[in-house]
């Protein structure tokens, strides 16, 4: 079956904004509960946050200053932030609104009852009663989304492109992280400590890496464990891996499309050859940035060939 334009693209961007809304609502939770442990004024530990998952010329744009209210707002409910976990959720449902015949039915129910739940709430609805639970709610929504996927789905195009928007979603935002914590780390003035477990508690693997390094707790342990370990599922190797099986398993009737498809297969295949080539030397602060750099552009470029390939049209789908 071929499926072009609309339907692909809506799926392709189903699978992204509901990883980027679960990634950002796992960031927020944790950075939120160990903000405190962090060395610094409260005002940079807000702005630390909106940093990594925001854009901080136009928040201070529209805010002025780094509050717990204003940046809650911001990242989580704001509708004019593209980034905020409403507008991602919004875009997510309404991509899957375009093609719900398309989808299995509890996938819709799932992700309109999240959208609906949270178009209703307020800041004080976050801070009055426990910014935890609310964000676990959301968290763990959108887990039980994608479990749903993994249950009901078939193994035919729908599910691949959903599944490569997901894992090409999930390793920029882990690369992102990755690149917030080194810049942070290279301040003088800064406690990596709590950092470095918060960023290992966001896509918990803090419990996987304790099991492989014990009580070492150093950038490049973590860096070495979020890029290159080939059995967690949130590292950008087990991505890479998982988004190379997502473009192999789309089976088209164009020639043309399928040797366009085998092509993105053996970029997602080149890079993580890549990772697995890289040794020690690869990771230390001389070469890292310019490797997570590399990294970030072979993702951007990806899903830019993916857009042209599959996406000429973007006037009637929301992405």
């Amino acid at each position: 079956m071929v499926m072009m334009g609309r339907t692909a693209e809506a799926l392709f961007w189903i699978g992204r904004y509901s990883e980027r809304t679960e990634n950002h609502a796992r960031l927020i939770d944790v950075y939120y509960h160990i903000r405190e442990d962090m060395e610094g004024s409260s005002k940079q530990s807000w702005s630390r946050l909106i940093d990594t998952i925001g854009d901080r010329a136009v928040f201070l744009e529209q805010y002025g200053s780094f509050t717990e209210q204003h940046v809650l707002q911001y990242i989580t409910l704001d509708k004019n932030n593209a980034n905020s976990l409403l507008a991602c959720t919004n875009h997510a449902r309404a991509n899957l609104r375009n093609i719900r015949e398309k989808m299995p039915s509890e996938l819709w129910d799932i992700m309109n009852g999240l959208y609906l739940w949270l178009k209703e709430k307020e800041v004080r609805d976050i801070t009055n009663d426990s910014p935890h639970l609310f964000y676990r709610f959301i968290r763990d929504t959108l887990s039980m989304f994608q479990g749903s996927a993994t249950s009901v789905m078939p193994r035919q195009n729908e599910w691949h492109f959903v599944e490569a928007g997901r894992y090409l979603e999930r390793a920029e935002n882990l690369l992102r992280l990755i690149q917030s914590l080194c810049s942070e780390y290279a301040k003088e003035d800064f406690s990596s400590y709590p950092l470095m477990l918060a960023v290992l508690k966001s896509v918990s693997g803090y419990e996987s890496y304790r099991k492989e390094y014990a009580d070492t707790v150093n950038l490049n342990s973590i860096i070495k464990f979020l890029l290159l370990n080939e059995t967690f599922p949130r590292s950008v190797a087990f991505s890479m891996q998982s988004l190379e099986r997502s473009f192999k398993g789309i089976q088209l009737d164009d020639p043309e499309l399928t040797n366009a498809v085998h092509k993105l297969a053996k970029l997602a295949g080149k890079v993580r050859a890549n990772l697995a080539c890289m040794d020690e030397d690869d990771l230390r602060s001389g070469k890292l940035e310019s490797t997570l750099q590399t990294l970030l552009d072979s993702c951007n470029g990806m899903g830019v060939r993916m857009s042209k390939v599959f996406f000429p049209s973007r006037e009637e789908v929301i992405a």
